[in-house]
């Protein structure tokens, strides 16, 4: 079982979820522009923290750091409201994983640019020949999805795959030929 946990300003409450009995796990997927994806041999808890911060996406005084499951010998280091995690530990303990949108690699075996919206965040990752660069952005509007893809690309003309953002693919379509919403 999969759980969005948008913490944008919100408070969260495990309470407020039910999981059916028996499930092995449940995966807490984290919306937050503090994440950054790492090779799995350079990751421990001890220093998630640390490499957050060397990320430039560093933990801030309400939060602390969480790793991914291994995915394709990289796990995602994740910014998470320090209260969130103490209570989906109380209770889920061990059950609990913990995602991101970031990880997700649909379309690695093709040459482009994929993008997955939410609220406030934009997760993009340009695929060429495997990953070759990810990153979470706070976004607010199409023109900030617009300015990353163009950062990105240049002039590079390869299909971009945006997920959840129909606005911003009307917008990218003007500057970009190949704009596919899924």
């Amino acid at each position: 079982m999969s759980i969005q946990v948008k913490l944008g300003g919100r408070s969260f409450s495990a309470e407020q979820f039910s999981v059916a009995e028996g499930r092995e796990y449940i995966e807490f997927v984290i919306d937050t522009p503090r994440v950054t994806l790492a090779p799995r041999d350079e990751v421990s808890l001890d220093n998630a923290a640390t490499i957050l911060s060397l990320a430039g996406k560093g933990c801030h005084s309400n939060e602390v750091s969480v790793c991914s499951e291994l995915q394709n010998d990289i796990v995602a280091v994740i910014a998470i409201n320090s209260k969130a995690l103490e209570s989906i530990v109380a209770k889920w303990g061990s059950r609990a994983s913990f995602s991101s949108p970031l990880l997700d690699m649909r379309h690695n075996d093709e040459v482009c640019l994929t993008i997955d919206t939410s609220e406030q965040v934009c997760y993009m990752r340009l695929f060429d020949g495997g990953l070759q660069r990810a990153e979470a952005n706070a976004a607010t509007t199409a023109e900030d999805i617009l300015y990353y893809a163009k950062e990105w690309l240049g002039e590079r003309d390869i299909p971009i795959y945006i997920k959840n953002g129909t606005a911003q693919a009307k917008l990218l379509r003007k500057y970009f030929k190949r704009v596919v919403c899924e």
